[in-house]
């Protein structure tokens, strides 16, 4: 798709820079949204109704770029963009389809080097994304310290009294977001796992601390049904 886009600036500028008096010039054809197959060993731009050709975005009209590189499928498919008030979107077909694939729109960081999807306002996040996703994986590198310091000889372990105290309190574990919190600000993935770690190693040492008080205890029952 990006050496389609490439090739159709490069004819653009190579028509304007030979002969300052050469243009693509605009073509009215609003009313139609012609097939793959109309389009033979052409580069046209036209103004179009953007229902007409179905393209999402935002505006009544838009206008159209197509590149057709040869008459006939050996030549790959035919591309075209459409320029409208909701951004640029891209389609493509076989010359030979009788309809076009569903347009794609372009994805264009702003000023700031920032990009949206579903959203203009990516509130100075490099990537915003209003709506679900979908990945296979996401790795999350933190700036901070994982909290293995837990098992460090060192590390002060809230005794569970204290953390009862707090829960009675708060209602919610120490260092960890409140209900509140998170509906208004969201949460940090990495920044969590983090916290909810540091929860799993504490509640660990909490278990092998009654893990030993049990034993201890066995051994004094042991004692007593053996007098």
């Amino acid at each position: 798709m990006k050496r389609a886009i490439i090739i159709c600036f490069l004819l653009i500028i190579e028509l304007k820079s030979h002969a300052q008096s050469t243009y693509v010039i605009a073509q009215d054809t609003r009313s139609v949204n012609e097939l793959p197959t109309d389009f033979k060993r052409k580069l046209s731009f036209d103004f179009k109704w953007r229902n007409v050709v179905g393209v999402p975005g935002a505006g009544n009209f838009s206008g159209m770029l197509t590149l057709a590189p040869w008459e006939d499928n050996s030549g790959n498919k035919n591309h075209q963009l459409n320029f409208n008030d909701g951004g640029i979107f891209y389609r493509t077909a076989s010359h030979l389809a009788t309809q076009w694939e569903p347009w794609q729109k372009l994805v264009i960081e702003d000023a700031n080097g920032n990009v949206s999807i579903g959203t203009t306002n990516p509130q100075g996040y490099k990537l915003a994304v209003a709506g679900n996703m979908i990945a296979e994986s996401i790795k999350v590198k933190l700036q901070g310290a994982w909290p293995d310091y837990v098992f460090h000889d060192q590390y002060n372990l809230p005794s569970l009294n204290q953390v009862e105290s707090f829960i009675k309190l708060n209602r919610h574990l120490p260092e960890i977001p409140s209900e509140a919190e998170i509906q208004k600000n969201g949460q940090n993935l990495g920044e969590m796992n983090s916290k909810l770690l540091k929860k799993v190693e504490e509640l660990t040492l909490y278990l092998i601390s009654q893990q030993k008080e049990i034993e201890i205890l066995k051994e004094k029952m042991l004692k007593l049904e053996c007098k």
